[in-house]
């Protein structure tokens, strides 16, 4: 079994190729450069320097692929633009490229988000056939570029997951969570609890290629995410005894979000530079609710997250600690 995946050098993509190595399948991996390829370097994976968006994919790039996990993508973008083309145009261009190939691919998995569905609006979890209503520009990109890969479901099989906000060894945006707390500060947004959604990096990927290897899942698309929804006040506590702190809880209402998201963002506009806080991102964070129901994953596939939210932020308070960070 031969596996191609894109953006093998991020975040997902990296643990991605460890479980797929440590499941014996041999991995090819699309990159733009060499910039982030050292977790790489202990194992047995092909890198090919690509650009999706420029299509500038070789020609024998299937030759005995079985299996394509398309996780690259934008998360932090300056402008609309920036999204419409790394997560819409690029699987669009890609799933082109797989499905006018004569290759025998067995699945085309495409690695999704909840905010491509959008947040729960009326207290229930979103599930599968929640209608599309995305409330970012990121969101929506992810959304179009599902609407892209089920165009060729009758050409090639495919299976869409979307998992919901992931954390662990190797993620970024949490560490400024994190940061704030051991620096005795907690920031809450708004005065109403706000849940979300978490999954631990392991139990995403386990789920990933269960849906890549699972016959039943062709064709179909599964929310992967945690057993629960936590309360915003839950995962800080558990950070904060984590780190043996016990902070300051400061609720922010939602206009002061967005204008510190909208300061932020002209600061990066000014300087030329991607930031974590924009007002895409102030849309995001005031939701009420980020629930999922992974009871579809958990019937077809058998999935089962079974990280607990102390062991995981443990992890990766231990990751941050161990790069300097903490």
């Amino acid at each position: 079994m031969k596996a191609l995946v894109t953006g093998g050098t991020g975040f997902i993509g990296s643990h991605l190729i460890e479980k797929l190595c440590s499941n014996n399948i041999s991995v090819k991996c699309i990159s733009k450069d060499y910039l982030n390829t050292d977790q790489l370097i202990n194992l047995d994976v092909e890198l090919i320097i690509g650009d999706l968006e420029k299509n500038s994919l070789s020609e024998n790039l299937l030759d005995g692929i079985d299996l394509i996990f398309h996780v690259a993508g934008v998360t932090h973008a300056k402008s609309k633009n920036d999204y419409y083309i790394g997560n819409y145009l690029a699987t669009k261009k890609l799933i082109e490229f797989c499905a006018n190939s004569s290759k025998n691919i067995k699945r085309f998995i495409y690695i999704s988000s909840l905010t491509a569905v959008g947040p729960s609006l009326t207290g229930t979890e979103v599930n599968e056939n929640t209608p599309y209503h995305p409330v970012s520009d990121y969101g929506i990109s992810k959304m179009m570029a599902e609407y892209e890969v089920l165009k060729y479901r009758n050409k090639i099989p495919i299976t869409i997951v979307r998992p919901s906000a992931v954390y662990g060894p190797r993620e970024r945006d949490f560490y400024i969570y994190m940061k704030s707390i051991k620096r005795g500060i907690q920031l809450l947004i708004g005065i109403n609890k706000k849940y979300l959604n978490l999954i631990y990096i392991d139990d995403l990927v386990d789920g990933i290629t269960l849906a890549a290897q699972n016959k039943q899942a062709e064709d179909e698309i599964y929310f992967l995410g945690s057993d629960t929804s936590y309360p915003n006040e839950t995962i800080g506590k558990t950070i904060a005894e984590i780190l043996d702190k016990n902070p300051l809880n400061i609720h922010l209402p939602h206009c002061i979000v967005f204008g510190i998201c909208s300061t932020t963002e002209l600061l990066g506009n000014l300087f030329n530079k991607h930031v974590l806080l924009n007002r895409q991102k102030a849309r995001e964070l005031t939701q009420n609710s980020w629930a999922c129901s992974i009871k579809k994953a958990k019937k077809h596939l058998g999935f089962n997250p079974n990280t607990s939210l102390h062991e995981g932020f443990f992890q990766t308070y231990c990751w941050y600690k161990k790069m300097g960070w903490l």
